[in-house]
């Protein structure tokens, strides 16, 4: 087998070479190089050929494309595909399959990710960090809108590469020089002869030569795919049932397990009082205490584990949260607004004095969200396996194969167990939004495994346990003051936020060492407002603890400032007694790229039409994960104060957007996701538990009552930005705006109504005193 250079000297050397490899090193150490097939570093292995870390190419011209990210229904294969696609001049079509790839190869690390750079603009010590530390750990997740961001540029260029090695080896085929060569549909040409080759054919001579080091790239004038809506990989698997997804996972002789948690977060288990009798219900083979804090019962399938487990009866400890409930958890924050010592994110100018300069018009209002969770349809589940021989698998709908590893370390080591190995899969993901980066579930299942080896173990938690003992995005409070000058406009803004610290609480569960709660950026998302021009501005953050466990929710930070933020500018138009677009337009003044967003949105509301009575138009704008997002909602509330989102209008500048229906479609998503947590979405506390146990008290939107959505994709210069989450991060303030146009009533704290059913949502303060 032919072996170029090694695994080892391309790791030490990639980012010195220059050309090429240092773009690879940028990518996170190599993303040129080849990948290991069955264990072996070489490029030619049966009939697969190897050109680099992203491109496989087979003698029938069929070419497996790695996409190194987890596919949960954002269509991210199939915008990554379609880069490698159109630099390698391949046509779209069935003989393209894309595949996770199983390997942590450090070409596929999301260090850039990481450190909120792209990786075309790494340099100097930030390559150096990523590619020594982040990359070689094999650091490799999917979230922070980054997909497209971190990978457009690595896979660009390794479809170009792969590109041009087919050339070289057709040229030595042909005995013509490269530059008589063109390529088409997935074929190299020699005009001046006619002679053809297809890539099939020039497969294993290529993937043997060396990679180039400077490959061309082609010019956007020539694109063929990019930017153009092209169908999904993955929708005729799944119109067949065939994609494998968490849930799917069947083995020989598998045990199914079903989890109980503690009801107040923290608690652990004193006993089982009956024991013997879940022991002897149908199917039930184990009755297991894990880690000395949940209780799990194995069964020979899952509704016999689910059956048993409902007849447990725990006795938990105390945690001293046992007395709380939510509105102690809401005066705490209310109190850390007042009395607290906030962490400086941004000090401005000198907000302060102009806030108590002598005739200053000073506006000023609190805001506040409850927890929330991510109510992914595919409930959280894991399988796991300790082999004979001491190897472990692990298969799960995970969104970061670090947690993953850890999670299996963790369980495994509960039970005294090392794994010699541990082979992870991703499968397809059935909605994630975040919780799935989290390792609890697979920690639970490893440990079942090593309790049960030689039988692979399959948890599932039930709705119940998802909602009621999951993990939430944090409630949080905020306090937003303005000074307003002669003309209305801000001169000086401050605001401070109270919340939990995502990262303080993510880190405790999942990282060997627990970030500090202060200072998170993750809560402050959202709430810096810098593309407004505001002379004098301070952001403050404070970190208010509870017992709850907090985690990554889609758009973290953005999805509860931006309602405070997007709302209080609406409440400082209305006192300059200025239309709110109008407004915002003049903040804008020096941001010409949110203009032009927000600009096309109210274009496409119909902004400034007159509406019936009882019905209002509401607009936000957000920059967020380098996307430029606004949306415009229409709703209309009756006598009764029933509400009803009627359209939702959304602009979006995404930078280059791949396939534009892709884009569509998670601006679509997330404005759903957006308006469910702005009119229904709340977790309560009582007595220190989660009240809410399902989608009967914790609702959704539906169909039946959803708004009609459109989008439309505004062009700028700018490379590819993030889709994933920027549609949910204006809705609930352009909710709440709409609200106040169409009833004159400010309402500050979500959610914006109380659902009596699945689909009747009232204005709680349109109510009667006992109903709301």
């Amino acid at each position: 087998m032919p072996r170029l250079i090694t695994r080892r000297g391309l790791l030490l050397t990639g980012a010195a070479l220059g050309g090429t490899a240092l773009v690879a090193g940028i990518a996170g150490i190599g993303y040129l190089s080849t990948v290991d097939v069955d264990g072996l570093e070489g490029h030619v292995d049966g009939e697969s050929a190897v050109l680099n870390a992203f491109v496989v190419l087979h003698p029938d011209g069929s070419v497996v494309i790695n996409v190194p990210r987890t596919e949960m229904g954002q269509g991210i294969h199939t915008g990554l595909a379609m880069i490698v696609a159109e630099e390698m001049d391949l046509p779209f079509d069935d003989r393209i399959r894309v595949d996770f790839p199983t390997e942590a190869h450090p070409a596929y690390s999301t260090w850039f990710n990481v450190l909120q750079v792209r990786p075309e603009e790494a340099s100097g010590p930030v390559v150096w960090l990523g590619r020594r530390v982040l990359g070689e750990m094999g650091f490799i997740a999917t979230g922070a809108s980054g997909s497209t961001m971190g990978l457009w540029h690595p896979m660009r260029v390794a479809g170009a590469a792969a590109r041009q090695m087919l050339i070289a080896a057709a040229a030595i085929r042909l005995g013509v020089p490269p530059s008589e060569l063109t390529t088409a549909a997935g074929v190299v040409r020699h005009e001046a002869t006619e002679r053809v080759l297809s890539y099939g054919e020039l497969a294993r001579a290529a993937a043997v030569l060396p990679p180039p080091d400077d490959p061309v790239l082609k010019a956007r004038s020539d694109w063929r795919l990019i930017g153009r809506s092209q169908p999904r990989v993955d929708l005729p698997a799944k119109v067949r049932g065939a994609p494998v997804f968490g849930m799917d996972v069947t083995l020989p002789d598998m045990l199914h397990a079903a989890i109980r948690h503690a009801p107040v977060f923290g608690a652990s288990v004193s006993g089982v009082r009956n024991e013997a009798r879940v022991r002897s219900a149908p199917g039930v083979v184990d009755v297991v205490l894990i880690d000395g804090r949940h209780v799990a019962v194995l069964a020979r399938s899952w509704w016999q584990a689910e059956q048993a487990a409902w007849l447990l009866q725990i006795d938990w400890s105390a945690t001293g949260a046992e007395a709380v409930d939510s509105a102690q958890l809401a005066a705490r924050q209310t109190e850390a607004l007042a009395t607290g010592s906030p962490h400086d994110h941004i000090d401005e100018g000198d907000a302060a004095a102009a806030l108590a300069a002598p005739g200053a018009t000073v506006i000023e209002a609190e805001y506040g969200v409850p927890f929330v969770t991510h109510a992914c349809m595919e409930p959280m589940n894991a399988t796991a396996i300790l082999h004979p021989d001491g190897r472990a698998e692990i298969w799960a709908p995970s969104q970061n194969r670090v947690t993953m590893r850890s999670g299996a370390a963790r369980g495994m080591g509960w039970a005294g167990v090392s794994a010699r190995e541990t082979t992870l899969h991703i499968t397809m993901n059935g909605g994630a939004f975040g919780r799935r980066s989290d390792h609890d579930v697979i920690a639970e299942a490893a440990y079942l495994a090593a309790r049960h080896p030689g039988r692979a173990v399959k948890v599932i938690w039930s709705r119940e346990e998802d909602i009621g003992r999951g993990l939430y995005r944090s409630h949080a409070a905020a306090r937003l003051r303005a000074a307003l000058g002669p003309d209305g406009l801000p001169v000086a803004y401050d605001a401070l936020v109270a919340a939990q610290s995502i990262l303080h609480s993510m880190g405790g569960r999942n990282l060997p060492v627990t970030p500090g709660p202060d200072g998170d950026v993750l809560t402050v998302e959202g709430l810096e407002k810098r593309h407004y021009t505001l002379p004098n501005r301070r952001m403050r953050s404070q970190h208010v603890p509870s017992h709850m466990p907090i985690h990554f929710w889609r758009s973290n930070g953005f999805s509860f400032n931006t309602f405070f933020t997007e709302s209080f500018i609406d409440e400082c138009a209305q006192a300059a007694g200025a239309d709110p677009l109008a407004y915002r337009r003049a903040l804008l003044r020096d941001s010409p790229r949110h203009l032009a967003v927000l600009d096309r949105v109210a274009r496409m509301a119909g902004w400034g039409a007159p509406l019936a009575p009882g019905r209002g138009r509401g607009i936000a704008i957000e920059e967020c994960y380098r996307s430029v997002v606004a949306q415009v909602a229409e709703v209309t509330v009756a006598p009764d104060g029933e509400v009803t989102v009627d359209r939702l209008f959304c602009a979006i500048d995404a930078g280059l957007v791949i396939n534009p229906d892709q884009v569509v479609a998670q601006m679509e998503g997330g404005a759903i996701y957006g308006v469910t947590t702005a009119l229904m979405s709340a977790i309560r506390v009582e007595r220190g538990a989660v009240v809410e146990t399902n989608f009967h008290d914790f609702p959704v939107q539906r169909l039946a009552n959803a708004p009609a959505i459109a989008v439309e994709i505004v062009e700028s210069g700018e490379p590819p930005c993030g889709a994933g989450e920027p549609g949910v991060v204006p809705a609930a303030a352009a909710v709440a705006n709409a609200l106040f146009a169409a009833t004159g009533r400010r309402l500050r704290h979500l959610p914006l109504t109380v659902t009596e059913t699945i689909g009747a949502r009232r204005i709680r303060s349109m109510l009667p005193p006992d109903q709301a």
